[in-house]
C-alpha cells in the first residue's frame, strides 16, 4: 500500500469525510458557505497589540454554521506580527499570545505564546478543532452540545508582556526596506462528518 494511500485512511479514519470547507484571505471579500455568502472582513492597516488584556485579532473573525450532520469543526487561522511601534520596547522581542474564541467564550485549550527574540516578522498559526458531541456545551474544551445557529468564531490576542507587543497583520521588513506592508491573516475552516 503506497503511503500517500496510508495517510489518506487514517484522515478518514479519524475525522470522517469532508462536508464543506471554506479557505480565505481576510480582505473584504465574500465566500460561499452551506448556509450562505458570508463577507469576510478587510484587513487594510496593521495594529499594534501591546497590552496583557486580551482583545480581538483584527480580520480573524466569522460567524459560521457548519452543515447539516457535522460533528467536527477545524478551524486553522494563518497570521502575521511584526515588531511594533511604541517606545519602551525591549528590542527585537515581540511574544504574541492568543487563543481562540467561540460564541463569547475562550477555548483554553488553545492558548499559545510564542517568544521571538531578534525576530522582526513572523507569521504564525493557531488551530481549534471543536467537536459537536450531541451532549452539553463544554466550548473552553473543544466541545459543543449541537451546532444549528451561527456562531462568532475568532482569535483573541494580548503580549505576552507590554514591552514584547508586536504589530498584528504587518511586516516591517519585504525585499531589503522598512516597507510596513499589510498582511491579512488566512482562515481556512473544514467540516468534517
Amino acid at each position: 500500500m503506497s503511503r500517500t494511500k496510508v495517510k489518506q485512511n487514517l484522515i478518514d479514519a479519524s475525522f470522517g469525510n469532508i462536508l464543506e470547507q471554506v479557505f480565505y484571505r481576510a480582505d473584504g471579500r465574500t465566500i460561499t458557505t452551506s448556509a450562505g455568502n458570508i463577507t469576510v472582513p478587510n484587513i487594510t492597516a496593521g495594529t499594534n497589540i501591546t497590552s496583557t488584556t486580551l482583545v480581538d485579532f483584527p480580520g480573524s473573525n466569522i460567524d459560521y454554521l457548519p452543515p447539516t450532520g457535522t460533528t467536527l469543526v477545524a478551524c486553522e487561522i494563518n497570521f502575521y506580527a511584526g515588531m511594533a511601534d511604541h517606545s519602551g520596547h525591549v528590542d527585537n522581542y515581540k511574544a504574541p499570545t492568543v487563543l481562540f474564541n467561540v460564541d463569547g467564550t475562550d477555548v483554553t485549550s488553545s492558548r499559545r505564546t510564542w517568544l521571538e527574540q531578534d525576530v522582526w516578522d513572523v507569521d504564525y498559526t493557531n488551530h481549534l478543532v471543536m467537536q459537536i458531541t450531541g451532549g452539553s456545551d463544554n466550548l473552553a474544551a473543544e466541545e459543543m452540545g449541537t451546532w444549528t445557529t451561527a456562531k462568532t468564531i475568532k482569535l483573541r490576542a494580548a503580549a505576552y508582556a507590554a514591552n514584547y507587543g508586536y504589530k498584528a497583520n504587518m511586516a516591517y521588513h519585504y525585499q531589503g526596506a522598512a516597507l510596513n506592508i499589510v498582511i491579512p491573516p488566512v482562515i481556512k475552516i473544514t467540516a468534517y462528518s
